[in-house]
């Protein structure tokens, strides 16, 4: 298994991204200004976008991952998120933000696991920021949870 930068010419795995974020006009966008990284064999298994949060070279922030849902529950997240805060470490930021939805259970725990603390909460961002109503685990995503980890 290999974790590797996307060459900016290499189109992006968009429907692997379209599992942890449904907006696609919103992914694309993220993705051209954002480092794009791909856990591989020889099929792409997650993806993660990396990003320099609001022009701070301190703070960068995980807009997307996701991991192929025929391979979830194996660790494979685990160790992606794990390479994304090394990287993130070794580019010299000093925090690394990541939001998840209200309804994302299974997410909550999985940054909090990793040693992400809660910093927010917006309140109805997804509500107000998205034209189609998200539902997950039978609840309405409709808050965003941001999360931080500080680096060292």
């Amino acid at each position: 298994m290999n974790i590797r930068r996307l060459a900016a010419d290499e189109p992006f795995p968009l429907d692997l991204l379209l599992e942890a974020d449904p907006d696609a006009e919103k992914v694309r966008s993220y993705c051209e200004s954002g480092q794009i990284w791909v856990m591989e064999t020889q099929a792409t298994l997650g993806v993660c976008v990396l990003k320099i949060k609001d022009g701070s070279l301190s703070t960068a922030e995980i807009m997307n991952i996701a991991i192929d849902p025929e391979c979830k529950g194996k660790g494979l997240g685990k160790q992606l998120l794990s390479f994304i805060i090394n990287e993130a470490q070794r580019q010299g930021f000093k925090r690394l933000i990541v939001a998840t939805g209200n309804s994302s259970i299974g997410q909550l725990a999985f940054y909090q696991k990793a040693g992400f603390d809660m910093l927010r909460i917006d309140r109805h961002y997804f509500s107000e920021n998205y034209a189609e109503p998200i539902f997950e685990n039978g609840i309405q995503c409709l808050h965003r949870i941001i999360f931080e980890r500080k680096l060292t």
